[in-house]
């Protein structure tokens, strides 16, 4: 029963070399097709990364992630446009002007309400931050979007203005957001995070500021999903207030279940699903969302964990299978 053992501690190092796979393939591949789906794939990745440090970890509800997602979009093309700052500058501070409007509404929202009405209070701001969007014409460009024709400025000698350069920019987003949350997850203001999902009433009993802990987790997540706002800005060259749909964050939602709330490779499993497989099945974009919600169906009927949740409890109960076989083996 060695090899049970043995498989089971090998099975979590053969998912990140396939994650590595999946993140460093595209660079290499040569393909400009390849390259643009892994840059799309790392972008959806990142951005449901930061997604998931609030929702699977804090257990919070919160709508209004992608009109971060696009203010972060819009305030770098800004800062870089109008001001002239430089890309590089442009992305702390965009994520610096995120937090703070994420601490100005989360503060109220998690003080005096939470639960379903942090939904409906995110909900409303992500939608008036859509509509200024498309109708703040001097500024964003208006209903017609705004057109983004500059690129991150060469780092460490590597031109980031071509499409190679570019994925790069976007791979490291989702690195940056991976590391991210697998520093809050190994914290122990992690650990403060996942009892608070648990049970907010035993969490607040055994010290921890629940309120404080919660708004900390959606401002994080909030100037994450601002941080991939930058990179999708150049990347895709234009901007329109369809970022901030909510639509985008129902999908995000989607995709977070479908691989796991809560586990670290779960946002990656779930984006390469919705947009992988469809894309090299060359499903049309408007039925994407009818395969999403069908996945997401039979995930919750099959797997309620998510993919990755599932498989991580799975791998526990041969974890424990294998050492129970083994100490009864040496006791006989």
């Amino acid at each position: 029963m060695k090899r049970l053992e043995r498989f089971a501690r090998f099975v979590p190092v053969l998912g990140w070399l396939l994650l590595a796979m999946l993140v460093f393939v595209p660079a290499f591949g040569g393909s400009r097709y390849l390259i643009y789906i892994g840059t799309l794939i790392a972008l959806q990745a990142a951005l449901a990364t930061s997604l998931n440090l609030v929702i699977g970890y804090a257990g919070q509800f919160a709508m209004s992630h992608a009109a971060f997602y696009g203010f972060g979009a819009y305030a770098s093309a800004i800062f870089v446009t109008s001001i002239g700052m430089t890309f590089w500058w442009s992305v702390p501070a965009a994520m610096l002007a995120a937090a703070v409007i994420a601490a100005i509404i989360g503060y109220p929202a998690l003080r005096y309400t939470g639960g379903v009405y942090l939904a409906l209070i995110t909900f409303a701001f992500g939608e008036l931050a859509r509509l200024t969007a498309a109708n703040w014409q001097e500024v964003t460009g208006g209903a017609m979007g705004m057109r983004v024709t500059y690129s991150p400025e060469p780092l460490f000698g590597l031109n980031l203005g071509t499409g190679k350069g570019l994925y790069w920019v976007a791979a490291a987003t989702l690195l940056i957001s991976l590391a991210v949350v697998f520093a809050v997850q190994r914290s122990r203001f992690g650990r403060a995070l996942v009892a608070v999902r648990e049970d907010e009433v035993l969490a607040s009993f055994l010290g921890i500021d629940v309120m404080h802990h919660k708004l900390a987790a959606y401002v994080m997540s909030s100037a994450l999903a601002a941080m991939v706002g930058t990179a999708y800005a150049p990347i895709m060259s234009f901007i329109s207030p369809d970022l901030l749909s909510v639509q985008q964050t129902i999908s995000l939602l989607g995709i977070v279940i479908l691989g796991g709330a809560g586990t670290l490779a779960g946002p990656i499993v779930g984006t390469t699903l919705f947009f992988g497989l469809p894309e090299m099945m060359r499903v049309d974009t408007i039925y994407r969302l009818v395969v999403l919600g069908v996945v997401i169906v039979l995930v919750v009927l099959l797997m309620p964990q998510g993919i990755v949740g599932t498989a991580n409890a799975r791998l526990k109960r041969w974890r424990r299978a294998a050492k129970a076989i083994l100490r009864s083996g040496a006791r006989v």
